[in-house]
Formats: C-alpha cells, sequence, structure tokens
C-alpha cells in the first residue's frame, strides 16, 4: 500500500477530485435497478478494494460520502475549516484500517460517520485546551457544554445514516441542494437532469427523510 505521505497528498487532493470521483463512482456502479446492490453491499465492496491498496475506491467513497462527513464535522465544530481538516482526517483512517472493517457489525455509512463525528469531537476538545486571548474569552456560562457538544455529535451522525438510506439518486439531489446549496435549476444543470426529474427525486428524498427521521428520534 502506498505511505503515509503518499496517502495524504492523495486525500488532501479530494475535494479538488470530487467531481470525477463521482462521474467515475456513477460509470461503475447502477444506480437504479429492481436487481441492483443496496448502498451497504457497495461500499462494503469499495473498502474491500481500499484494504487492498485500491485508490479509486477511496475517491469513489469520497464522492459518495465527502459531503456528508464534512456536513457532519461543520455541525460539531462549526468552522469551515476545521470541518474539511477533519473530513480528509476520517477518510485517511477510514483508508488505514479498511481492513478491520466488519460488515456484520455496522453499515459503512455509520462507520464513516462514526469516524467523522470522533474526528470532530477531537478538534472541539483540542481547542478547548488551547489557551484563549483574555479579548475571545466567553462570558461565564455562555461557553458550550460538554454534554451538548457530545449531542449534537450525535444527532449530526444519525442524520447522515438517515441520508445514507436513501437511493443513490435522491441522496445526488438533496447533497446538491443542502451541502453545495445549489437551486434546483442548478442541479439539474450539474446532472444534466430535467428539472422536473430533479424536483420528483428531492420531493422522494425529503418525503423519506421525514420518515427516517420519525424513526430515529429526529424533527421531521
Amino acid at each position: 500500500m502506498p505511505g503515509a505521505q503518499a496517502m495524504t497528498a492523495v486525500i488532501t487532493d479530494l475535494p479538488a477530485r470530487r467531481a470525477r470521483a463521482r462521474a467515475a463512482y456513477h460509470g461503475r456502479v447502477e444506480r437504479t435497478s429492481a436487481d441492483a446492490p443496496d448502498a451497504g453491499a457497495i461500499d462494503a465492496r469499495l473498502l474491500a478494494r481500499m484494504a487492498s491498496g485500491d485508490q479509486t475506491a477511496l475517491s469513489d467513497l469520497y464522492g459518495r460520502y465527502g459531503r456528508m462527513l464534512h456536513a457532519i464535522a461543520f455541525r460539531i465544530t462549526g468552522d469551515a475549516q476545521a470541518a474539511e481538516e477533519c473530513t480528509q482526517d476520517a477518510f485517511m483512517a477510514a483508508w488505514r484500517t479498511a481492513r478491520t472493517f466488519d460488515p456484520g457489525r455496522a453499515q459503512p455509512s455509520t462507520w464513516l460517520c462514526a469516524i467523522a463525528r470522533n474526528r470532530a469531537l477531537d478538534a472541539v476538545r483540542g481547542q478547548s485546551r488551547r489557551p484563549t486571548p483574555q479579548e475571545e474569552v466567553q462570558p461565564t456560562g455562555t461557553a458550550p457544554d460538554t454534554a451538548d457538544v457530545v449531542a449534537e455529535a450525535d444527532a449530526a451522525v444519525r442524520v447522515g445514516e438517515a441520508m445514507a438510506r436513501l437511493p443513490q439518486e435522491q441522496l445526488d439531489v438533496l447533497q446538491l441542494g443542502y451541502f453545495d446549496g445549489l437551486s434546483q435549476s442548478e442541479i439539474a444543470d450539474r446532472l444534466g437532469l430535467p428539472l422536473g426529474t430533479v424536483k420528483s427525486r428531492m420531493r422522494l428524498a425529503l418525503g423519506r427523510m421525514r420518515e427516517v427521521a420519525r424513526d430515529l428520534g429526529l424533527e421531521a
């Protein structure tokens, strides 16, 4: 397998390669057919390929979950740069430990979300241990409580897990709309789809998320 320095360069470059990764992912994996494997099975195969040193599999996995892990990290840290670093750290950890993943214990998406959660919590804790200039010290009683931060982290992971249950075509439009901030017209242009198809997929995705949110005890 490539050394740590080489893999750090690969993972650091992943955001710039996101579009190519998404195209490659969709070129190899059937997104919508009755007999297509479920997302968990696809992701497990990607992890198996990563365990054997396949960097393309890492790009494919990033294409599917990069936005999601970044959103989880951002929700916990509240800082875009820290969230980006946590996302890269999470994929580096996934690369290093892919061979230890046990599909009998968790879905790949749950495993990845948990890694991102832990990296983000570590970042928040690390920040709290650094000396803070007096003018930046928060007034007494306004600093976030550790329990609140952990609860927020757990909620973020559960939302990520809920999104991972969506069919790929619905996940695509939801991520582009909510994580990349694209309008439905822009999503249609990006994916080369009719606007009506994008609206339909977004409606289905939101409807399914509401159902899953109820199952997870989240607000719809």
